[in-house]
């Protein structure tokens, strides 16, 4: 009888030790699956956005315009047209900031900033460090940095391989212009009936928010949680309150941003 119990002790020892072994692979596939989870890109990449057939340009975003002392000349180039420089990316704005052309800004989809570009446009962006390109929209001002070609979204940054090293040498390859953006997510209904203010931005010292009254117009100052916020406007439709934008840029309110009234 005590070999027999022996026996089963034996075959229940055996058992325990081949349901764990059971228990720690289940507990590694759910830990690599979350992981992975965890890993993945939780942002919208809108590759290859068409180029538009016949598409027209935001008309407020072809003025020239004056930041830190230097003006731009925004024109058309010929499509095929190619440039090779730096790019760098940006993602702090607030996803709820507009661009330059009246669209939220959303740092996690596929986009870009361009001195001079029409708006909105599409762009070849190749990075010759690594070979990766993709194709993307343009629909922002920047990068107000010398030897700076363009400025990606963070998300275009991260599939382009720019986001660890911060900047790369591309090539960029004008493809046309962008056809309306229809997702809500990405893109501001844009209409001649909509109201738009330039948000100058939160001052903790009076001076510096008060300075706005004193070099731009339409500006109301609110205090708010111990701070001064600034905006201008109301002003009716993006071309009117991109003038503006670009007016306060150039008066030094590098953070001036559009948003919806």
């Amino acid at each position: 009888m005590a070999i027999y119990s022996d026996m089963g002790k034996v075959r229940r020892s055996e058992w325990l030790k081949t349901a764990a072994r059971h228990m720690l692979w289940v507990g590694a596939i759910i830990c690599f699956a979350l992981m992975s989870a965890c890993a993945g890109p939780r942002y919208k990449i809108d590759k290859d956005p068409p180029v538009a057939t016949g598409g027209t340009y935001h008309s407020g975003t072809l003025r020239p315009y004056t930041i830190r002392g230097k003006t731009y000349k925004p024109s058309i180039p010929d499509k095929g047209d190619s440039w090779v420089g730096t790019a760098s990316w940006y993602g702090s704005e607030s996803p709820n900031s507009t661009t330059a052309n009246g669209e939220y800004f959303n740092p996690d989809a596929i986009s870009a900033a361009h001195k001079t570009l029409p708006l909105p446009s599409i762009v070849e962006v190749k990075n010759l460090d690594t070979g990766k390109s993709m194709v993307l929209r343009v629909n922002d001002r920047g990068p107000f940095i010398d030897g700076r070609l363009i400025d990606l979204s963070k998300g275009a940054a991260r599939e382009l391989g720019v986001l660890g090293p911060g900047i790369a040498k591309v090539k960029v390859t004008f493809l046309g212009p962008a056809g309306r953006n229809a997702s809500n997510s990405s893109i501001a209904r844009r209409n001649d009936e909509e109201r738009y203010l330039v948000l100058l931005g939160s001052f903790a010292v009076r001076e510096n928010a008060y300075r706005a009254k004193e070099c731009l117009d339409q500006v109301s100052i609110e205090r708010k949680d111990g701070l001064y916020v600034v905006s201008m406007g109301p002003f009716d439709g993006a071309d009117k309150a991109e003038h503006a934008r670009q007016k306060a840029l150039s008066e030094g309110f590098f953070d001036a941003a559009l948003r919806r009234e």
